[in-house]
């Protein structure tokens, strides 16, 4: 999320309008840097969590990674398409 829109808001400022695969693929990359993070992460926060039991675990689990997941994705989704918006008028 964070590469994603500082990039786009810089070509954005120089009114440069990327390609497809430059503004979506700063987008992949935002998900795959996330990925690994999480994936890193995921043991020892569902190894702590496994010994628990009750439906605010999954809640937790909702709380830890999708949520996240869905900001992260979302915003760069949307300086991704922001920053190959052109104005025909």
């Amino acid at each position: 999320m964070i590469l994603s829109r500082t990039i786009a808001r810089k070509r954005i400022a120089a009114g440069t309008t990327p390609s497809w695969f430059e503004a979506w693929g700063l987008v992949m990359t935002d998900a795959i840097l996330f990925f690994g993070i999480a994936g890193g992460t995921a043991p020892y926060i569902v190894g702590g969590l496994a010994q628990s039991k009750g439906a605010w675990v999954y809640a937790a689990l909702f709380a830890i990674y999708f949520v996240p997941m869905q900001i992260v994705l979302i915003t760069s989704a949307m300086w991704a398409a922001k920053s190959r918006w052109r104005d025909e008028a």
